[in-house]
C-alpha cells in the first residue's frame, strides 16, 4: 500500500517536520518518492525519484534543508501495484487546467480496465495517472468558469466511481489553492488542524523526534494535514468520512456558512442540545441541520449523545461537540466571521 502526505496552510510555510516522519515510511515504500508544492499558487513544482525516499539524497536534503515552502503540499511513498518502478510513473502527477496546474497522488488499485482519456494523455502506464486524467476530462468539459461545488461534485462523483471497482481508492488533488482528499470505503486518510496557540510538544509516531509546536509555527499560523496513518502524537486526528470528497483551504476543512454556524451553537451551548434546538436557534430549516450535522459527525467534530433513544437524523437527537477536538474547534471559531 502506497501511503499519502498533504499540507494546506494560510500562508506559505516549511515543512519540515512533519514531511521528515512522513519521509521516513518509505522504509517500507520503496518503489518511489515525491512531493509538489506551488511556490506561486498556481504554477507546481514537482521532484520525484523512482527509489526509496530513505536512500535518496535530495529527500534527506529536502528534509533537513526545510526549503519547500508553499500553501499547499502533497507527497507520496510508492509500493508499485501497476507499473514498472521508473520516475513516469512516480506519484505526484500534475497537469494544466485552466491556468492553473492540477496535482494529484493516490492509494489502491483500481480492479477493473479503464477507458483511455479524451484529451489528457497518461506518460505511464499506472492506473493512477489515468484516473487523473479521466477526472481532469470531465472537469475540462465543466469550462473555465465552473465554480467550486460544481468541480467538487464531478470529482466526487469520479472518485466513487473508481472506487466501487478498486480494491481502495483514496487519493489528494490540488489546484494550487484547494486540497482535495478522498477515502474510500475501505481506505485510510486521517487529518489534523494545528491553529494557534501552538503551545502542545509534539512528537513523529516513526522516529524519536519531538517539536515543541510554539518553536516552529507563527503566531497566525493555521494548517491541516492529511496522512495515511496519524503521523504524529500528542495532537488530535480525526478520519475523514468514507466516500466522501473533503475539501481543505488555508488550513482549514471547507464548510459551508450553516455548518460553521451549527458548529459555534452547539460549542457554545452549556448542555447536549438536540436539531430541533438547533434549527430555531439559529433560523436554518431541519432538513439542512440534519444533513449538515451530519456531515461534521462524519468529520469527527459532532458525537451523538449515547442516551438518546432516536436515530440521529430524528428532531429530538441530541449532540454536543467531540471532546478531541475542542481545542481545534475554539481556535477556528475565533479567527472565522460568520
Amino acid at each position: 500500500m502506497c501511503e499519502l502526505f498533504g499540507l494546506t496552510c494560510n500562508r506559505p510555510v516549511g515543512v519540515g517536520f512533519t514531511w521528515r516522519g512522513f519521509v521516513a515510511r518509505g522504509i517500507r515504500h520503496r518503489d518511489g518518492w515525491g512531493v509538489v508544492f506551488y511556490p506561486d499558487g498556481l504554477s507546481a513544482c514537482v521532484i520525484k525519484e523512482a527509489r526509496p525516499s530513505i536512500d535518496s539524497p535530495i529527500a534527506q536534503f529536502l528534509k533537513s534543508a526545510n526549503i519547500i515552502r508553499s500553501k499547499i503540499v502533497i507527497s507520496h511513498v510508492r509500493t508499485a501495484s501497476k507499473g514498472a518502478v521508473v520516475y513516469r510513473n512516480t506519484h505526484p502527477f500534475i497537469r494544466e487546467l485552466f491556468g492553473r496546474d492540477w496535482a494529484f497522488a493516490h492509494n489502491g488499485t483500481i480492479i477493473r480496465e479503464m477507458p483511455m482519456p479524451r484529451f489528457y494523455e497518461p506518460i505511464g502506464e499506472t492506473d493512477s495517472e489515468r484516473a487523473f486524467c479521466l477526472i481532469l476530462d470531465k472537469l475540462r468539459d465543466l469550462g473555465r468558469g465552473a465554480g467550486l461545488q460544481e468541480k467538487a461534485r464531478i470529482i466526487e462523483d469520479e472518485a466513487r466511481r473508481f472506487s466501487s471497482f478498486s480494491d481502495r481508492f483514496n487519493f489528494l488533488m490540488s489546484d494550487g489553492e484547494h486540497l482535495f482528499a478522498f477515502r474510500s470505503e475501505t481506505g485510510s486518510l486521517h487529518y489534523t488542524v494545528r491553529a494557534p496557540p501552538h503551545d502542545a510538544a509534539v512528537k513523529l509516531a516513526d522516529e524519536d523526534f519531538e517539536v515543541d509546536l510554539s518553536d516552529i509555527k507563527g503566531e497566525d499560523e493555521v494548517a491541516a494535514v492529511v496522512a495515511t496513518r496519524q503521523l504524529t502524537v500528542g495532537e488530535s486526528w480525526a478520519s475523514l468520512p468514507p466516500n466522501k470528497l473533503v475539501i481543505f483551504k488555508d488550513g482549514l476543512p471547507y464548510f459551508s456558512k450553516e455548518q460553521w454556524n451549527i458548529l459555534k451553537y452547539v460549542r457554545r451551548s452549556p448542555h447536549r442540545v438536540s436539531i430541533r434546538d438547533i434549527s430555531k436557534g439559529i433560523g436554518i430549516d431541519i432538513d439542512e441541520v440534519v444533513r449538515s450535522v451530519a456531515y461534521l459527525r462524519e468529520m469527527e467534530m459532532l458525537r451523538q449523545d449515547s442516551r438518546d433513544i432516536v436515530s440521529p437524523t430524528h428532531p429530538d437527537a441530541t449532540f454536543y461537540t467531540n471532546p478531541n477536538m475542542r481545542r481545534i474547534i475554539d481556535s477556528i471559531l475565533s479567527r472565522i466571521s460568520l
